[in-house]
């Protein structure tokens, strides 16, 4: 793409062409083209389409269920009900009075979701659904009862938009707009942390990614959508009750998703149009509506998981391996070549201090105390080691001073500030950066899309500004881009950029979260097995890097390591733990002589 052509300038460029062209062609071609039934049909469609999306950026995205969503479409119509019917005001107001108060409502549902998952949440938002369609969405007070309202097409005052092809128009307009902004959060860091948010709550967090905030923006952006579209929903149709947003739609709107692909924006777009203009099914089917959808997706879920959309992406992507690349040839690289992330001055380091310090730290799984009353610290500058053996504490004790666990007793502080209760998001912006022993990377997503992703702190723009995609947004997106490019290189991995992590093997994923925690410029590196996956001769790579990240820039550094000799040559203080209690601590010099340690852990010293 040229360079001229940036996200901000498509957007734009998109609207323009919209507004151009859509209601020409419903001036001199729709009216001839489409009668008056199937320019409403086809409305219809394209709002259940934008329902579509709604579900698609909460569960494709941001991986929170919905089974209640057809609840969403309901709030969304009868409010813009109020505004044209009760209030004589125009549909324009009426739709942005239906995005407000679907957003609401979803803000709402969204907040059982900060403590259910799965099934759970599943049934919680039935649940919703349900009770908005027997109760709430026949309340008197808010619907007229049963018998359902009206929702004219009011422009303004008395007067009334009676040619379905420009409403038509109109709402073609509002799925270009719902599109851009669908898009425009897919390439932000709204986005990225929605999908880190599926893939990994834990891993989020280390990246100071604030997941309550994030589970309820996926739910108000999604009913803000699903609120819009369900006002043009109620316009099309003219007269709304209960009864038009059942359960089974709620179903319908989720096989949109599933046979569409989820998380595929423009699958979902297409086979929910398509459904919608072909609701019925042939006469000897009839019937047997569930059974075939049930038969549908279960399909999908074996044979078909990225529905549609992804295959199609499937084919394309086997027909660009057929044909000839030089990147075949390349051999995969044993080991990154560090870019520099965190420039600090040996010299200015201060080396009296203490970066981290804990006190005493207790943590108990019930009667099980996994970590007992264990003090250590880590100077600014040096490289850190605890070791010990399987089940002795030592990642429960990494959990505890960066926030996952709750300590039982005992205190942390970081940079000079006493830690307290403060949140693994805002531990990790304090710089406090963390690896796992399970890789803590979105796997679907690409290895540059995760470089951007550990970037999310340094995205210092607003939600509002990344739904638009201002020229604020593109600047600072275009230097994360060269940030992210930078550490590809210097990993090693230009070549697998565009590759999904998933795809890449078990020790290439452990350098690139490595490389990813060091884009989050951290003032501490916890690294958690670092060399796990690792081949022998990359493990001795790794440690130089890591020397060279001390030596060279400062970087202070706390591990955990199983490789004792790599922990020997590489720390400067170790601390060694044995069912939960701080067995020894010292020098590797002076842990090398304890006869204990070298018995106990070391293997006996040879001689």
């Amino acid at each position: 793409m040229m360079r001229w052509l940036t996200p901000y300038r498509s957007n734009i460029l998109l609207i323009a062409l919209g507004c151009a062209v859509l209601p020409k062609l419903t001036a001199s071609a729709m009216p001839g083209l489409l009668p008056g039934s199937t320019s409403i049909t086809l409305a219809i469609a394209v709002a259940l389409a934008i329902a579509g999306l709604s579900l698609n950026l909460l569960l494709g995205y941001a991986g929170q269920i919905s089974l209640g969503h057809a609840a969403l479409l309901g709030v969304g119509a009868f409010a813009a009900s109020v505004v044209v019917d009760r209030w004589n005001g125009p549909m324009f107001g009426a739709w942005a009075f239906a995005a407000l108060v679907g957003a609401a409502v979803a803000l709402v549902i969204g907040l059982p979701a900060l403590r259910l998952r799965g099934l759970y949440l599943a049934l919680a938002t039935m649940v919703f659904g349900l009770t908005m369609q027997a109760s709430v969405l026949r309340w008197p007070v808010f619907t007229r009862g049963s018998a359902g309202v009206e929702v004219p097409r009011r422009l303004w005052g008395d007067r009334i938009l009676v040619d379905p092809a420009i409403f038509l128009s109109m709402v073609l307009l509002m799925l270009l707009v719902v599109w851009i902004v669908d898009r425009n959060v897919l390439r932000t860091k709204i986005g990225r942390a929605f999908r880190m948010l599926r893939e990994n709550e834990t891993a989020a967090q280390a990246f100071a990614i604030d997941v309550t905030r994030y589970k309820l923006l996926a739910f108000v952006l999604a009913g803000a959508i699903a609120g819009l579209g369900g006002a043009l929903y109620g316009h099309a149709i003219g007269l709304v009750n209960s009864d038009v947003f059942p359960l089974d739609l709620s179903l319908r709107i989720v096989l949109f998703v599933i046979i569409g692909g989820i998380g595929r924006r423009w699958g979902v777009a297409v086979v929910a149009v398509l459904l919608s203009l072909n609701p019925e099914l042939p006469s000897f089917l009839r019937g047997y509506d569930l059974v075939l959808a049930a038969a549908i997706v279960l399909y999908n879920i074996v044979r078909l998981p990225t529905g549609l959309a992804g295959l199609v992406d499937h084919l394309r992507d086997l027909r660009a391996r057929t044909k000839p690349s030089d990147e075949g040839s390349e051999e995969m690289p044993k080991m990154p070549e560090f870019a520099a992330v965190f420039h600090e001055d040996p010299s200015d380091v201060l080396v009296d201090r203490r970066l981290l310090v804990v006190e005493g730290a207790s943590v108990a799984f019930g009667g099980l105390r996994a970590v007992d009353d264990v003090s250590l610290g880590v100077k600014p500058g040096t490289v850190v080691g605890i070791i010990g053996p399987n089940g002795a504490g030592k990642s429960t004790l990494f959990n505890a001073i960066s926030g996952f666990v709750a300590m039982d007793g005992g205190t942390v502080s970081f940079d000079g500030q006493p830690l307290g209760a403060l949140a693994p998001h805002a531990r990790a912006a304090m710089g406090m950066g963390r690896t796992f022993q399970q890789v803590g990377l979105a796997r679907d997503l690409s290895v540059r899309e995760n470089m951007l992703l550990a970037q999310h702190q340094h995205a210092g723009y607003g939600d509002a500004a990344a739904l638009v995609y201002s020229r604020s947004v593109g600047a600072i997106e275009d230097t994360l881009g060269t940030k992210a490019d930078e550490l590809i290189a210097g990993l090693g991995f230009t070549s697998f950029a565009a590759k999904p992590v998933g795809q890449l093997s078990g020790g290439q994923q452990r350098l690139v979260e490595i490389a990813a925690v060091l884009a989050t410029t951290p003032k501490l590196l916890m690294l958690d097995e670092p060399t796990a996956g690792l081949a022998p001769a990359a493990a001795e790579a790794l440690g130089e890097r890591l020397a060279a990240l001390r030596d060279d820039h400062g970087q202070s550094i706390l591990l955990i390591e199983h490789n004792v000799p790599l922990v020997l040559d590489l720390c400067d203080y170790v601390y060694v733990l044995n069912a939960g209690r701080l067995l020894a601590e010292g020098s590797p010099s002076a842990l090398g002589r304890n006869p204990a340690i070298l018995s106990a852990y070391l293997g006996e010293a040879v001689a």
